[in-house]
């Protein structure tokens, strides 16, 4: 039988070809494709007015396409009314040609009659380039109505048919997997209509604003040329705006040329642009992070990667489709396993845990990133978890890849003294945050490393966690022989003895101990910590007992809750005078 594993290594290929497959049909069926993107995105946009309507009793039909018909209503009357502002502007341009040649003569230079032949020329070339293209616009027009007339009949169908597209694509893509598959349906449509509605309400917002802001300014300076082009302003902004990255800025330019060529002087425009970046400004860090919340999922690099993509692919209208489309993209890596390189690349989700990237970081030798990962983690955490949360599972992953001789002894050492660097300053940081009282019980519990200097640093890590509830632990050395430490619990035995074994190995060692404690000191309590051991706690816990142990625990908390009582009872126990 031929070995499965060796067909693993085509499978990246296959993907590949998948993938240079699936974008070559993207490219030549854009035709279909661009106009049915759209009609599902501006499904998504009516879903809830047509649902809104159909709770006050209207039917399905009738709710379609009364939303249908006033959507294309108020977007004709938009683009009818900025039509006619763009056309009577377009008539008037000529006007402000002096305007031009009085500011653009100091930045080209030459005499007033050369740059006005310049000016001429350059509107002369405008005027001819339009009528060499008028064909070709009326046949790019004529076919965008017919794609516009597409767009309708399939968001039409779709708001009237919603329940049994959505039925129908769960069937034909889940089988096997309708659980996922529903739920990637439901987050993906969920996240695409926050984001659609959100971005419509900013723009909106956005576009109201500027719009009054125009129409403020003309009446304050007597300019009408700001009030009687106000609403076009206002209209283009929230129509561009949807363009990501360059739809603000395209405005921006628009916008300044506009006020440059129409209003004397330079203050006005200055003032125009100055108020259109407080408003941008504005937007995106007071409007858009209150109102959106939480992110479409999508990293800001991806969203630029994205929409080069989708640019390329199918022109301006993939750039304004490349978010949606992007969202789709992560939701479909969240719950397909073979996609899920999608969500790895595409989304905004850390790709590692904290603890992994303070031990990717160690092993980097990048003790500067690795200290600040922990200080910023000890700033928005209880202290007690940085132990719990990042140095503890570090010491784990250096650990198992020391045992797995993927970490050689040298950078294991490097790790294991760099962990206890930052343990050091930690501690040094908690002593002056959290100082100890006179009321301070040191109770008499013992930390005894079973193998190495990773054991004896874990128990370094609980006896700051005790510390930080008023009790001391006493650590012991790893490097002393096991004779030196009974001696040791011979001579001045304590109320616990705890020992820290981390996984993996190490068990047969604790056992060992366990019993030669138990054997030398018979009354005291040993506490086994064998943190984030992942054996069965039942077996792991009977084996351990039979060999002496009292309690067991897999996190440095629950050690340090265990450890405690014991050390409380112990005190209470004392002779009065007798300090524990």
């Amino acid at each position: 039988m031929a070995d499965s594993s060796s067909t693993k290594p085509r499978e990246p290929l296959f993907l590949l070809l998948g993938l240079v497959l699936v974008t070559a049909c993207l490219y030549w069926a854009r035709q279909v494709l661009i106009p049915l993107a759209l009609a599902v995105l501006l499904a998504f946009i009516l879903t809830p007015a047509v649902s809104a309507l159909q709770r006050r009793g209207l039917g399905r039909l009738p709710s379609v396409l009364m939303v249908v018909t006033l959507a294309l209503l108020l977007l004709s009357g938009i683009g009818y009314v900025s039509s006619r502002q763009i056309n009577t502007f377009a008539e008037h341009l000529p006007n402000y040609q002096g305007e031009l040649i009085k500011k653009l003569k100091p930045l080209l230079g030459g005499e007033e009659e050369d740059v006005s032949q310049r000016i001429q020329e350059l509107f002369g070339e405008i005027k001819q380039a339009a009528w060499s293209h008028l064909g070709e616009a009326a046949s790019q027009t004529a076919e965008g109505l017919a794609d516009a007339f597409l767009v309708l009949v399939l968001v039409v169908f779709m708001l009237s048919q919603r329940e049994n597209l959505r039925n129908r694509f769960v069937r034909l893509i889940g089988h096997g997997h309708l659980i996922a598959t529903t739920q990637a349906v439901d987050e993906g449509a969920q996240r695409v209509s926050r984001y659609l509605y959100m971005l419509l309400f900013i723009n909106t917002f956005f576009g109201v604003v500027l719009a009054t802001g125009l129409l403020a300014l003309g009446w304050v300076t007597g300019h009408h040329i700001l009030w009687r082009y106000a609403l076009l302003w206002g209209s283009v902004a929230l129509v561009l705006r949807f363009v990501p990255y360059l739809g603000t800025w395209l405005v921006a330019v628009l916008l300044t040329s506009f006020a440059v060529a129409t209003l004397p002087g330079w203050l006005l425009p200055l003032i125009v642009f100055a108020f259109f970046v407080l408003l941008e400004l504005l937007t995106a860090n007071v409007v858009e992070p209150l109102l959106f919340g939480h992110s479409t999922g999508v990293s800001p690099l991806a969203l630029l990667l994205a929409a080069a993509f989708w640019i390329w692919l199918w022109g301006p209208v993939g750039l304004i489709l490349s978010t949606p489309l992007t969202v789709i993209l992560v939701v479909l890596g969240k719950y397909v396993p073979e996609l899920k390189f999608f969500e790895v690349l595409l989304g905004d989700e850390p790709v590692l845990s904290r603890d992994v990237t303070f031990y990717q970081r160690l092993v980097a030798h990048d003790l500067d990133e690795a200290a600040d990962l922990v200080e910023d983690h000890r700033n928005n955490h209880p202290p007690e978890s940085v132990y719990e949360e990042i140095l503890l599972p570090a010491l784990l992953h250096a650990r198992r890849d020391y045992d797995r001789g993927e970490l050689d002894p040298d950078n294991y050492e490097y790790v294991l003294q760099s962990i206890r660097d930052i343990e050091e300053d930690l501690a040094s940081a908690l002593a002056e945050q959290f100082p100890q009282t006179a009321e301070t019980r040191k109770g008499q519990a013992v930390g005894w490393p079973v193998r190495d200097e990773g054991d004896e640093l874990a128990l370094v890590m609980l006896g700051q966690m005790l510390r930080l509830r008023g009790y001391t632990l006493e650590v012991l050395s790893a490097k002393k022989l096991t004779a030196e430490l009974l001696d040791h619990l011979q001579r001045e035995p304590p109320a616990v003895v705890c020992l820290g074994s981390l996984p993996p190995g190490g068990l047969s060692q604790t056992r060992y101990l366990c019993k030669r404690i138990r054997r030398e000191a018979p009354g005291v309590k040993i506490v086994v910590g064998r943190w984030a051991d992942s054996e069965k706690i039942e077996h792991l816990e009977k084996r351990l007992r039979d060999a002496g142990m009292d309690l067991l625990a897999t996190s440095l908390s629950a050690s340090r809750d265990q450890i405690i009582p014991l050390v409380q009872v112990a005190a209470n126990a004392a002779p009065k005078g007798i300090s524990c």
